[in-house]
């Protein structure tokens, strides 16, 4: 008979989807959604390992695992919650429970089934760095027992999870308005079921008792909905008042949204936009909404609930900017005036700043329509200015101009040695840089990222295409050329021009492709580490976190060593190979980067210097692992690595990096693979 696994989980979903991957690795699955089954099952059963969830409906999954040691029952256990993700509460079901292995979700399922099969046939092999002897270094990389590093302040948990309280409950809203406007939809009651489910959890975590009561009640019945087909919708609009005036309480707002009770959902059908020419399949407009009105969201969420677009609400500028900095959205509206008059302002200027963010239009929605407005917005680079109350039609307008923008990239072209072609190019409205000096393109190319580089017709050298491609570190660009130039037939061109048919199109159509290219790359294709803007703005982004949580935050530049004088080929090819090692052995919270041609950056929040010091010490060894078994191919890398710390070394992220930077040119000159962090 093959191994049981017990999965204790009222997630349909998640029980949907790890289910058939654990029977693909021979395992037979037992499912249980409440505490009280599982221990039925667990005494008829006797299953080889268990997969507890964090929140079930009839109790904690930790103290349900409490009880089951105070028993005696020792059965290897798998725990799995989408909110227990602090370092107490990681310590107490590693060293105290004797749980094996804790994951947060969601899980990458392929990775989580596997993790699963390995435990069940070598139980102790997952197990945490508690079970190990008290001298091994790796328990002060789980376990860190710095001085410096925090404890977890349940206040400030509860202050920062309070915050999101009005979006969830709003969104909460929205899902309920879909399930009464089709609830013959499986998928749609599904989600309002999803969504129901984690602010029934989050909000039981965090101590809001009467949240949490109202949307279990939400929960129930969406649950009896989904078994048959029936719903009170008088005692579920009730419910969602209630958690819509508990929400705004915790903030201290006043619930001053409509009764859904008194006026029950009807969801406005909102006429589809088009745009004037076809969209890619896998392309799906994201409309980031800043706005601190309950109601304002409700009713966007209603506008656009039959569009295709994604909504992303949030209610603060410091949320906005984090998400931005992760994904840029197509487009931006902002309600104004915001609670605080300087934050349309200075949103504005950071956001512009924001890798991505660059030519993200912007959409002003205010409640004030007068020429000095209209005046100040245009002045602060709003793009598009909608006047409340909002029309439906000239809702759908601005998000279908804005889509528009964002299809069609404004690209950037650097012309070498070629004045009237950079003049005809710049007289049609293509931003063009014009080079006169060769070194000068090289030195600039990297600061200006062109889409296109035309070479004129003076540019002779049969290497220069080579030269100009290693120069530009990872960039990504068209490089052309008119017919009638002796580079015409050279591999690295990618088009040459005819200047009697209609060059300028054509030279116009490449540098679009490109720029859509570029805007799409946020992350490196080959390796899944950020560019350095975007890995600059997610250090920042986890610092400022850190701060507001109490952390510890720890930065780390990393640099290969070894790779002068080798081919350009080569040595792009092991930046890449050290950029996945980088990106597979850190955490997915983490931040991982690119720096420079040869240097990598990391970002670790709540864990100290010291704490890094052995996780670093461990990738070193990797590729020490991989340089003996193949010395021909590595023998001569090496990492050399900088450390830096907040609040020791600094409380902003430039200070952080130029601490890290100075050890890192301490670590280069000591020895290979040298390690400074103090």
């Amino acid at each position: 008979m093959p191994p049981t696994v017990l999965l204790l989980d009222d997630d349909t979903q998640f029980r949907s989807s790890v289910t058939p991957a654990l029977e693909a690795f021979g395992l037979r699955v037992l499912n249980a959604t409440k505490g009280s089954i599982a221990r039925a099952l667990l005494e008829e059963e006797r299953p080889s390992l268990l997969i507890v969830d964090g929140l079930l409906p009839d109790t904690n999954g930790i103290v349900w695992i409490e009880e089951l040691r105070h028993d005696g029952i020792q059965v290897p256990i798998i725990f799995v919650s989408a909110f227990y993700r602090d370092l107490t509460t990681f310590k107490h079901l590693t060293r105290d429970l004797d749980v094996i292995k804790v994951f947060h979700k969601p899980v990458a399922v392929d990775r989580f089934a596997r993790e699963v099969a390995g435990a069940v046939s070598a139980p102790m092999s997952l197990t945490p760095a508690a079970h190990r002897r008290a001298e091994d270094p790796a328990d002060r990389i789980l376990f860190p027992d710095e001085p410096s590093e925090p404890g977890v302040d349940p206040e400030r948990a509860k202050e920062s999870y309070t915050s999101l309280l009005p979006i969830a409950a709003d969104n909460l809203t929205g899902a309920i308005q879909r399930v009464h406007s089709d609830a013959d939809r499986s998928s749609v009651v599904a989600e309002a079921l999803r969504q129901a489910h984690d602010l029934h959890g989050a909000a039981q975590t965090h101590g809001f008792a009467e949240i949490s009561e109202a949307v279990g009640r939400i929960e129930t019945q969406l649950r009896h909905l989904q078994e048959s087909g029936r719903l009170d919708w008088t005692s579920m609009f009730e419910s969602i008042d209630e958690v819509r005036g508990h929400a705004a309480a915790a903030v201290g707002r006043p619930a001053d949204t409509g009764s859904m009770a008194a006026a029950p959902p009807s969801v406005t059908p909102a006429a589809s936009f088009f745009l004037h020419r076809p969209v890619p399949k896998d392309f799906v407009p994201t409309l980031m909404v800043l706005e601190d009105d309950p109601a304002m969201i409700a009713y966007l969420r209603s506008a656009l609930d039959e569009v295709l677009v994604h909504l992303r609400p949030v209610s603060t500028v410091d949320e906005a900017l984090k998400i931005a900095a992760r994904n840029p959205p197509t487009a931006t509206l902002v309600g104004w005036p915001l609670e605080d008059r300087e934050a349309l302002p200075r949103f504005i200027q950071m956001f512009r700043s924001l890798h991505g963010c660059a030519e993200v239009p912007v959409i002003l929605l205010s409640v004030d329509d007068d020429p000095h407005t209209r005046a100040l917005a245009a002045q602060l680079g709003v793009d598009i200015f909608l006047p409340h109350p909002i029309e439906l039609v000239r809702l759908h307008h601005a998000i279908g101009t804005a889509v528009e923008r964002a299809m069609t990239p404004s690209p950037k072209v650097a012309v070498l040695r070629d004045p009237d072609a950079a003049r005809q190019i710049q007289e049609a409205g293509i931003e063009c840089f014009l080079y006169f000096s060769f070194d000068e393109l090289l030195r600039e190319i990297d600061m200006q990222c062109p889409d296109a580089i035309l070479l004129g017709s003076g540019v002779t050298g049969k290497q220069v295409p080579a030269i100009i491609r290693m120069s530009a570190w990872d960039s990504d660009f068209s490089l052309m050329c008119f017919d009638d130039s002796p580079l015409a037939g050279e591999d690295e061109i990618s088009e040459p021009l005819s200047r009697a048919t209609g060059w300028l199109a054509s030279l116009h159509r490449e540098a679009e492709r490109m720029a859509r290219l570029r805007r799409q790359q946020v992350r490196c294709s080959q390796t899944g580490l950020l560019a350095r803007p975007g890995a600059v703005a997610a250090l920042e982004s986890g610092l400022a976190s850190a701060q507001r949580n109490g952390h510890t935050y720890s930065l780390g530049l990393i640099q290969a060593t070894g790779l002068d004088g080798l081919d350009h080929v080569r040595a792009r090819r092991l930046r890449a190979h050290l950029g996945r090692l980088i990106y597979g052995r850190f955490r997915r919270e983490d931040v991982r980067g690119r720096w420079d041609e040869n240097t990598f950056v990391v970002g670790f929040d709540g864990a100290s210097a010291r704490a890094v010091v052995e996780v670093v010490r461990r990738l070193q060894e990797d590729l020490d692992a991989q340089r003996t078994r193949n010395p021909e191919e590595l023998s001569f890398l090496h990492l050399a690595v900088g450390l830096a710390s907040y609040p020791l070394d600094g409380d902003t992220s430039r200070s952080l990096i130029l601490a890290a930077h100075e050890r890192l040119e301490t670590a280069v000159e000591r020895e290979p693979d040298a390690l400074v962090w103090r």
